[in-house]
């Protein structure tokens, strides 16, 4: 089958403030590499796609058309307001549809995601089309092996194998509190639920149909998959994919584990904690001088030389407009701090 990838590249920009802004979320970030997250998720999956779409915010535009306009049969969709992964979907299954008069697979993926081995990558997205080749009903889903239990991230529970390297699921779970997570990874049965699903084009557009007709018909009936009239999509009902389709569906789900260095590099501390450290556990990006610190962090974004003293576990991100900071325990707090900004005059830092 051939296959055509979906690229979900919405986002607040919230996570990683000051760095994103709503009109550059963490996907036109460049963490890594002189290449942003989103290029460097093209780039990793463009050897084995037929075409790929990217699904962005009218917000997020001017960076995501400087990526995308880089490569050859990669499309852009933009969203007039963001509607959740579920109508999000919808729109980029329809906008294929549009181009294409055969089914084919489509592997949907997010777009700021770190992934170590690109190679392993593939392979596992290779095994996984090698099934749904033979087994066009089912859906699929790319777990992560598990490295430690964590409780931000949803679980895959595994069930029979199916065949080689594949397995049936068993089920979803939701976000677990510590000791049930501790459960998960020591039962050596459950995988990290990474938002990477895998299908043929014209089951998942019947199971919108059966599943979320209200998504499947506002979507359809758009004159322009590619500008999306702003009055009929912001009309659509706001849902997640896995509420609406996947906890629904009667269809057979299987999952391949992969084990590809994968992270969310959902906030402050997991990018930390991905950088190389000096002999005391501090990281830098940028020009940055630490002095009597242990485990600290400073981003610097400006040609300025920044100094940090007597810190432990210390946040420091600098731009031109705006130096923040933080303890790097207070990761998960950042929506604190942007509606602060939002609700106290200073919306003009967002």
């Amino acid at each position: 089958m051939k296959l055509s990838v979906v690229i979900m590249a919405g986002g607040s920009g919230k996570r990683f403030w000051p760095f994103s802004r709503e009109t550059r979320a963490k996907q036109s970030l460049r963490l890594f590499s002189d290449k942003t997250l989103l290029a460097e998720t093209i780039e990793r999956i463009m050897p084995l796609a037929e075409d790929i779409l990217i699904v962005s915010s009218l917000k997020q535009r001017a960076e995501i058309e400087k990526d995308a306009a880089e490569y050859k049969n990669v499309k852009v969709v933009y969203e007039p307001s963001g509607r959740n992964t579920a109508p999000c979907i919808m729109l980029a299954l329809a906008a294929v549809k549009s181009r294409c008069s055969e089914d084919r697979a489509v592997l949907v993926l997010p777009s700021d995601h770190y992934v170590a081995s690109p190679e392993k990558f593939r392979k596992t997205v290779e095994t996984g089309l090698g099934f749904l080749e033979r087994n066009r009903e089912s859906i699929g889903t790319i777990g992560i092996e598990p490295a430690y239990p964590e409780t931000g991230f949803g679980y895959i529970k595994k069930g029979a194998p199916a065949e080689n390297g594949v397995f049936e699921v068993s089920s979803f779970e939701e976000k677990p509190c510590l000791e049930k997570a501790e459960n998960f990874v020591r039962s050596g049965n459950y995988l990290w639920n990474g938002g990477i699903f895998l299908f043929s084009l014209s089951n998942m557009l019947a199971e919108f149909k059966k599943l979320a007709p209200d998504i499947y018909e506002a979507v359809s009936s758009l004159r322009s998959f590619d500008q999306p009239e702003g009055a009929v999509y912001s009309g659509v009902r706001s849902i997640s994919f896995d509420y609406a389709v996947m906890e629904k569906t009667e269809r057979p789900i299987f999952t391949i584990p992969g084990d590809f260095g994968w992270n969310d590099v959902g906030s402050w501390k997991a990018y930390f904690d991905l950088l190389p450290k000096d002999p005391s556990g501090n990281a830098k990006v940028g020009k940055a001088a630490f002095i009597n610190c242990r485990d600290s962090f400073i981003a610097n974004l400006t040609g300025r030389d920044i100094v940090m003293f007597g810190k432990e576990r210390e946040l420091l991100v600098v731009t031109e407009d705006t130096v923040f900071s933080a303890s790097l325990d207070d990761h998960a707090k950042m929506r604190e701090v942007t509606e602060f900004l939002a609700e106290n005059g200073l919306k003009k830092l967002l």
